[in-house]
């Protein structure tokens, strides 16, 4: 019975990963094992478990009935162990993070370097990414997005992520501020493309909409880069405010028409895979950011 638990949690790990290679990973054991180890309890119940191809794996009819009752038995043995051991034990162990860059260089690193403060016998592995990562199938715990996160995720939202449009004061004295939401029309633009799709800017006031065709002077895919050609006075951008929060209070970056609500409005979400039993490292480690960045975050103050 002990080896055939073993089994049902090597392929529990496997199925939730989607793969042998991430499942090994996080099990800290090599793949062939792992392989052998789903087979062996294949054998031991004379059912197969897993459609195995060189892309995918599925779940096979008794695979999912065995899936069901092997997470409930796992989070149940697990719940045991970390009852028997929390009131004794201080949180302790890696958390593995990822999150957007231009978020986490400025707001997730400091918030780490107070947590671990406090939190001595944790470390913080963090990964900053543009792009969507699969939490489970590369093995973070969680994870920090811009995004609508997916809905086999529990999300918490952080905060909002507010656009501001800000231009440096050298190019507002050179081509003057603009005073009416359509004179962006007659301005250098700098734009990030998700912000500004067919080269339109889109902004709210009031119940109206407005729509600006707004001539591009410097596109890039990268935020920064976006920022360091606004500061450098290449033209007016469109940012998240907790980018240029820094910038506009020390007046190297100026805001205008902050009447206009750019569109969409965004969110800062921390997300990560449902589990009855998070470790402790993981639980204080998601009450400390929600608890730093609200109600309202730092740079969201005075505005």
């Amino acid at each position: 019975m002990r080896n055939r638990l073993a089994g049902m949690n090597v392929f529990a790990e496997v199925v939730g990963a989607k793969s042998f290679s991430a499942a090994a990973d996080k099990l800290g054991i090599s793949k062939s094992l792992v392989s052998r180890e789903v087979s062996a309890l294949e054998r031991s119940l004379a059912v197969k478990l897993l459609n195995r191809s060189t892309r995918k794996l599925s779940l096979t009819e008794a695979g999912s009935i065995l899936y069901e009752h092997c997470v409930n038995i796992l989070h149940e043995a697990e719940l045991a162990e970390r009852r028997v051991t929390q009131a004794q034990s201080e949180p302790a162990g890696i958390v593995k993070m990822t999150a957007i860059p231009a978020f986490a260089v400025r707001h997730v690193l400091p918030a780490i370097v107070e947590f671990q403060k406090q939190y001595p016998k944790i470390q913080v592995k963090l990964s900053c990414s543009n792009r969507t990562v699969d939490l489970g199938a590369e093995g973070f715990d969680i994870g920090i997005r811009s995004s609508p996160p997916a809905p086999n995720l529990v999300a918490r939202k952080l905060a909002i992520s507010r656009l501001v449009l800000v231009a440096s004061p050298a190019y507002l004295a050179k081509r003057g501020t603009p005073r009416r939401i359509e004179d962006l029309e007659m301005h250098d633009c700098v734009f990030f493309p998700m912000l500004a799709p067919k080269g339109m800017w889109t902004f709210r006031r009031g119940g109206r909409k407005y729509m600006l065709k707004v001539p591009a002077a410097f596109e890039t895919d990268d935020m920064e880069a976006v920022r360091a050609a606004s500061l450098s006075g290449l033209g007016v951008a469109l940012l998240p405010l907790h980018m240029v929060d820094a910038d506009v209070r020390q007046g190297t970056l100026v805001p205008f028409l902050r009447q206009f609500q750019p569109v969409p409005e965004g969110s800062i979400y921390l997300v990560y895979l449902p589990n009855r039993t998070h470790p402790s490292r993981m639980r204080v480690l998601i009450d400390f950011l929600v608890a730093r960045f609200g109600p309202v975050p730092p740079w969201e103050e005075g505005w």
